[in-house]
This record gives structure tokens, C-alpha cells and sequence, in this order.
């Protein structure tokens, strides 16, 4: 198993930084709040539906009921517009920013080293 590295102390502006800092941490009364995984699990299954089992006259019927959430109603929207346009680079750009891109390969080019010489040759 490959061991951790040891952290090195983060280095504060000010005292008064880092306690507020501190005092929006995860965690802290004030600090930012855990998102409540029934919501993250409902948006999964919401995106499932829309990809996989949903219909074309299903989602139209969703993008026009004015009760469902605007943002959802939104995506919807950019689904069907996928559709009507074709466009499968828009359709993956969408399927990205909800389940993350693929892992994408990057090429390593090692370079010839350069010499410079800045006050010519030594005699």
C-alpha cells in the first residue's frame, strides 16, 4: 500500500483568515450544509429515466407541465434539442457534465534539451 505523504500547514494571510475559515468548514455551525443524499439519488434516477426509459412523447409531455421544476424542465428541453438537431457531440457534452467525462489518453513528448549560452563560450 503506498503511503501518504504528510500535509504541509497551510499558510494563512491572518489569525482572523483562518478562523473565518474555519468557521465555513464542513462541519461548523455556519459551515456549508451536506446536500441530503435522497435528493442526489432522486437526480441519478432522473437522469436514468430520461436516457433510458423515457419516450419521446414522455419528455415532451414533461418539458410542457409547468408543476415540474424549471431546471429539470431546462434539461429536458436540451435533450429534445439534441434529438431534433442530429447532433451526437452535443448529446456526449451533456452526458459529461451529468456522469463525467471519459478517460481521454494524453499524449507525452519528450523534448530535446536546449542549451543557451548567454555570454558565449568559456576560454
Amino acid at each position: 500500500m503506498k503511503e501518504d505523504k504528510p500535509k504541509k500547514p497551510r499558510k494563512y494571510k491572518s489569525e482572523a483568515h483562518r478562523l473565518r475559515e474555519k468557521e465555513h468548514q464542513f462541519g461548523q455551525p455556519n459551515g456549508n450544509k451536506q446536500c441530503p443524499p435522497g435528493i442526489a439519488v432522486n437526480q441519478r434516477e432522473f437522469y436514468r429515466w430520461c436516457e433510458s426509459t423515457a419516450t419521446l412523447s414522455e419528455l415532451k409531455e414533461y418539458e410542457k407541465d409547468e408543476t415540474k421544476p424549471a431546471m429539470r424542465r431546462n434539461f429536458v428541453k436540451a435533450i429534445l434539442n439534441t434529438v431534433n438537431s442530429n447532433d451526437p457531440e452535443l448529446y456526449f457534452q451533456m452526458t459529461n457534465q451529468t456522469h463525467g467525462a471519459p478517460k481521454q489518453p494524453i499524449e507525452v513528448q519528450s523534448l530535446p534539451k536546449v542549451e543557451c549560452e548567454v555570454f558565449g563560450k568559456d576560454e
